[in-house]
């Protein structure tokens, strides 16, 4: 019949192979993960960069914005004006 020393190095045996079985699985699962990431992840982090570096491509330059915004604002005047006299040629009639 098995004693108490008995089972206790049975324990430790069962403990060594669960935690060498638990290491082998950790490292399968690390495999798969960066696996899963080079294959799915990577090429979606890619496509959101080359959408990004197209809107980049895309927007106009800070000083570019500036003058289109002076632009706007001389233009909105002269239709402001324009409006009125007109407005103002139509009382007229």
């Amino acid at each position: 019949m098995l004693d108490e020393k008995d089972l206790q190095a049975i324990a430790q045996l069962i403990d060594a192979k669960l935690d060498q079985k638990l290491a082998q699985q950790k490292v399968e699962i690390m495999h798969e993960v960066g696996a899963l990431i080079e294959v799915d992840v990577i090429p979606r982090f890619n496509l959101l960069a080359d959408g990004q570096k197209l809107i980049q491509e895309k927007m106009l330059p800070a000083e570019a914005r500036d003058e289109t915004e002076e632009r706007l604002d001389v233009l909105e005047a002269v239709v402001k004006r324009h409006s009125r006299e007109i407005e103002n040629l139509k009382k007229a009639q």
